[in-house]
């Protein structure tokens, strides 16, 4: 039997980062449970819940979730609607194959007045002549009955028929309580069902017990079981269940029996031989660099973007870094010695990387190297070619005019030349008729 536990919805309110106080949607299908419990009191806020394919007997402690708009109860072993009139917002039940009889415990979903869908295909009730004239008459609010919507017509003929409809449910349904009355006297207040069931694991315990049957016997016997038919009844989906039940732990144990008969491979996953190994067992990206800086060796390992820092444990050691993460270990070991107590570690924010900083325990000291007196004349005498320097002519007073001023390169054409061309230029001779005028300034 498995109980509803925090533990469990805890597990299944993985899309609400765990929370259960706040949850909105709920689902606990297959789990095997057999009662319904807690929910309403850790679950407030819940709108939907899945509870199908389960081992329930009854709609119980479903009361306090006001908010819930949506329950899904298929596949269960429920005889009877109840204990659903304080789920003010409830807007679609979901009771597909089950085992409801009492057709008129479904008078108690009167009160809630936003049901629009209902489903009962499966069930007993179904069968009753003048069951969906009763549903329809009986729930007024109900819009889709069973997958199919309810005309106007319809309301108005089942409403007109209300009666006759329901003197015909109400001796359908104690047709079937007498029937079943019958058949729990006609083996000694047992179901049939189980009695079948009894008797052929008797007959298979007294040919022989199941752990001195071989492997074929315990499949014939298996087949027979499975092929014999029996009444769909809910203790017989219980009696199914216990029997896969004990298939699984069979087939686990002689699971277990054939690891033990095993010879166990040494384990030589961290060191061998006394000497530590290289290790990526998730197979992580990573990158070393031990070039860029003679003092410090740089690892950097690509752990999952969206994995907690918590869950992270990096171990540094004179010769090895050890990253275990997830249950998966990464391991490397290094050429030099370092300081773990210097040692950093930086996470990513943007990829998650994890980035270990490892000084060596060896640190050299490191000069930049002068440059040689030939090289730096060298230097020198390229620099000297590409400047030009810019000197003022002595002959000429100083002045502001920049016309005066004249490159080296010109002044050392200037002295290559001959001394003939060096002639300053004769004055051109004066014209007949002029007049020189003290104030008009010479031409230059």
């Amino acid at each position: 039997m498995v109980f509803i536990t925090e533990d469990l919805i805890r597990k299944k309110a993985e899309h609400n980062e765990g929370l259960i106080f706040s949850l909105e949607e709920l689902s606990l299908h297959q789990c095997d449970v057999e009662k319904i419990e807690h929910i309403d009191k850790w679950c407030r806020d819940l709108k939907i819940l899945y509870l199908q394919s389960n081992l329930i007997d009854k709609m119980e402690n479903l009361g306090k979730l006001k908010q819930l708009e949506y329950i899904n109860l298929a596949l269960n072993n429920i005889t009877r609607v109840e204990n659903m009139e304080k789920c003010e917002n409830l807007k679609k039940l979901d009771l597909t194959v089950n085992f409801i009889a009492e057709i008129t415990s479904l008078e108690s979903l009167r009160v809630n007045a936003m049901l629009e869908e209902l489903y009962l295909v499966g069930n007993p009730c179904v069968k009753y002549e003048g069951y969906r004239e009763y549903v329809v008459a009986t729930l007024p609010q109900v819009q889709r009955l069973d997958g199919t919507d309810v005309t106007l017509t319809e309301r108005l003929d089942a409403v007109q028929n209300y009666e006759v409809a329901k003197r015909n449910v109400v001796r359908e349904q104690e047709k079937y309580f007498e029937n079943e009355r019958k058949k729990r006297e006609g083996t000694g207040g047992r179901w049939y069902t189980d009695i079948g069931s009894e008797t052929q694991s008797a007959t298979i315990e007294e040919i022989k017990p199941e752990e001195e049957m071989t492997d074929q016997e315990i499949k014939e016997a298996n087949q027979k079981y499975w092929h014999t038919p029996v009444e769909n009844t809910p203790e017989t989906r219980k009696e199914i269940h216990r029997k896969l039940e004990q298939e699984k732990i069979a087939t686990e144990k002689k699971r277990q029996g054939t690891r033990t008969n095993e010879v166990p491979k040494r384990q030589t996953v961290l060191e061998r031989e006394g000497k530590r190994l290289n290790l990526n067992q998730a197979k992580w990206p990573f990158r070393l660099d031990d070039t860029s800086d003679v003092n410090s060796i740089e690892l950097e390992i690509g752990v999952p973007k969206y994995l907690t820092t918590t869950a992270i444990d990096v171990d540094v050691q004179p010769t090895y870094v050890k990253v275990v993460a997830e249950g998966r270990t990464f391991q490397m070991v290094l050429q030099a010695e370092i300081c773990p107590d210097k040692a950093s570690c930086q996470r990513s924010q943007m990829t998650g990387s994890l980035l270990l900083t490892l000084p060596t325990s060896r640190q050299q000291i490191t000069t930049k190297a002068k440059p040689s007196k030939e090289s730096f004349r060298e230097e020198n005498t390229k620099f000297v070619e590409k400047t030009t320097f810019l000197e003022v002519n002595e002959n000429v007073k100083p002045s502001a005019d920049f016309a005066n001023i004249v490159t080296d390169n010109e002044t050392k054409r200037n002295a290559q030349m001959p001394s003939t061309i060096r002639k300053k230029v004769e004055e051109k001779a004066v014209s007949a008729g002029f007049e020189d005028d003290d104030d008009v300034p010479p031409l230059m």
